[in-house]
């Protein structure tokens, strides 16, 4: 489902505008600071309705105003379109799809899925462990609706768990545990399922591309894996209750689980170079994308964010032979680049600078 055109306005420092985005690839180049990345953002908050870089909507409206609209056409079709819509009034955000409202944006996961490969990708690899198992969660919500609902169910009873805690209310408490445990253990399943699943392919592309000497593999590291059963969690859970009690906060269950890459038992984040774990990132984007093309049957966007710079040229070339099956690909580039390498018959090629997007290809 290709994005044929993107209409913003007031959306970061991009100047209100209609952009023409009907090819199959499209590239975006200009210095930093102009307006690209904002653009990437503008897709993928049509897709998902909310940005890779923020929680905060109100700090995407441009510095003079208190509000934001967003809008695209996409082809279902090669005679049909859908047009979706995303405003933002500076307090609360609107989604139409066809003019008809969503009203929960998980309802429009799957209309436009999209993968976005951004510096930030990084922290799956070196960041905290909510930064890690913010890969896993993407990848599965990705195509599966009922894992955002699950998602959502833990957090919620998380959060009533520890205002318990806080208010040292064990009878409560008790009741709640049976439920907080068994959404718990399905969370970390899937988790766990999907970590195995990838850690074949991931540990082939990244010796293929990297030439490591060595196994680099993925591992969920969970802090009930030793348990065997529920009684065992609860048995564990009330060892802890004092000192839960104490900080008012939960210690244990998938909200402090992480993913591990690890090399010869240790974690590679200690050892490994800034080169490897950004190459680590793209890797684990590649087979997200993949995984979802297999599963669904269908191509995702593929939104790349200046993500090749700091790979030299023949690992450049060998992660864009490994890029996956697309229906639409965005990419972003420095003036410096020698982006034309890259350039297929029907690329559409815009020069970014203040905002302003001028077609020169």
């Amino acid at each position: 489902m290709p994005l044929c055109s993107i209409k913003l306005k007031n959306f970061r420092n991009i100047k209100e505008s209609e952009i023409n985005t009907d090819a199959p690839e499209v590239f975006f180049v200009g210095n930093n600071g102009q307006g690209k990345t904002n653009l990437l953002e503008a897709i993928y908050f049509l897709c998902y309705g909310t940005s890779f870089r923020t929680r905060d909507d109100s700090v995407i409206c441009n510095n003079n105003s208190d509000f934001f609209n967003t809008s695209a056409e996409f082809k279902i079709s090669e005679d049909d379109h859908n047009k979706i819509q995303i405003s933002f009034d500076g307090k609360n955000k609107k989604i139409k799809l066809n003019d008809k409202i969503v009203y929960d944006r998980k309802d429009i996961v799957r209309n436009l899925p999209c993968i976005i490969f951004s510096h930030n990708d990084i922290s799956f690899v070196n960041g905290t462990p909510e930064k890690r198992r913010l890969f896993l969660d993407q990848t599965l919500s990705l195509y599966n609706p009922y894992y955002i609902d699950l998602l959502r169910k833990y957090k919620k009873i998380l959060k009533t768990r520890n205002h318990l805690l806080k208010e040292r209310n064990t009878e409560l408490l008790d009741v709640y545990d049976d439920q907080y445990i068994e959404l718990g253990l399905e969370l970390q399943k899937k988790r766990e399922d999907i970590t195995e699943l990838f850690n074949p392919a991931f540990k082939d592309k990244f010796n293929q591309i990297s030439k490591f000497n060595g196994d680099l593999e993925m591992k969920y590291h969970s802090t009930w894996k030793k348990f065997k059963n529920i009684r065992e969690i609860k048995e564990f859970l009330r060892s802890k209750l004092n000192f839960e009690l104490t900080t008012g906060i939960s210690s244990s269950g998938p909200h402090r689980d992480k993913l591990i890459f690890s090399h010869n038992e240790k974690d590679f984040s200690d050892i490994g170079s800034t080169g490897q774990m950004r190459l680590i990132s793209l890797i684990l984007r590649i087979i997200q994308a993949d995984f979802y093309s297999k599963t669904t049957e269908r191509k995702p966007l593929l939104l790349l964010d200046d993500v090749l710079l700091e790979l030299d040229s023949e690992k450049r070339r060998m992660v864009l032979d490994n890029l996956p099956p697309y229906e639409q690909a965005f990419f972003t580039f420095l003036p410096n680049e020698d982006y034309f390498k890259y350039h297929k018959k029907n690329t559409i090629v815009y020069s970014v600078k203040d905002g302003e997007f001028n077609k020169i290809g």
